[in-house]
């Protein structure tokens, strides 16, 4: 058997550190209630969790010049209660808010370097396993230690037997 492994350490960027920032519970509400917002809401200092057991939609895509995927919809499964804290400025103006809501994975991955660090100084998702302890989810090696792990591997192999013929698998786990 045939198998071609990419493996990547998920860390982030050196920098940001824990924050300690306790919500009162008039900040805090459960994510199926952002579909109640207008899009016009402010949602900065906002904290949404989601509980053990319950999913989120993630979508999947690779567009690269010799392949493409796109997976419509997986389920993320949460295994305990987590936080996300929305930060972002105080007063947006409505066309800045729809630019905003408009914003997707793929058009933030467009971006260069200089653009992403201008939006990433001014809007901010951080995770908490509490609701006190903070970290920021993406560019931060804090995230490892609020969410209690030492690091993570992502690995993407593609398999060739008689038996299966050719197929792929992709594999994240992290590592206490």
């Amino acid at each position: 058997m045939m198998i071609t492994y990419l493996l990547f350490t998920l860390t982030g960027c050196a920098g940001n550190k824990v924050q300690t920032k306790p919500y009162s519970p008039d900040k805090i509400s459960h994510y199926s209630q952002l579909t109640s917002y207008d899009e016009a809401t402010n949602l900065n200092n906002h904290v949404f969790y989601i509980n053990a057991g319950e999913t989120i939609p993630l979508k999947l895509s690779m567009e690269t010049d010799f392949m493409d995927f796109k997976q419509d919809q997986v389920e993320i499964i949460a295994k305990q209660k987590l936080y996300f804290l929305i930060e972002m400025p105080e007063k947006l103006s409505t066309d800045e808010l729809t630019k905003l809501n408009s914003l997707t994975a793929g058009s933030f991955s467009q971006m260069s370097s200089e653009q992403k660090a201008a939006f990433l100084k001014n809007y901010m998702l951080s995770i908490s396993k509490d609701a006190i302890h903070w970290a920021p989810l993406f560019g931060s090696k804090a995230y490892r230690e609020v969410l209690d792990f030492k690091k993570g591997l992502f690995s993407f192999a593609i398999l060739v037997n008689t038996a299966d013929g050719l197929n792929a698998s992709l594999d994240i786990r992290t590592v206490k």
